[in-house]
């Protein structure tokens, strides 16, 4: 099993300041490199939103998503 991270970030009107919601989704960015272990992709998720925390206060989700590894031969297409 390998894992894939899906990063949501949530938006704001553009004129806002101090805004407080509600949200809207803005953007979603898998990032392409697999992770060896769930803990693995949590990991880097949570030191990745920390630091884009340092210059963007929006609301930033997670999700790490299992996927096969490889396949068995005669897998089907």
């Amino acid at each position: 099993m390998k894992w894939l991270l899906v990063l949501t970030i949530y938006a704001a009107p553009p004129d806002a300041l101090d805004w407080d919601g509600p949200w809207t989704l803005g953007m979603a960015k898998l990032i392409e490199e697999p992770f060896a272990t769930e803990a693995e992709c949590r990991n880097f998720a949570l030191r990745m939103i920390a630091k884009m925390h340092e210059g963007m206060l929006a609301p930033m989700r997670y999700r790490c998503i299992p996927v096969e590894a490889g396949l068995p031969k005669g897998a089907p297409r």
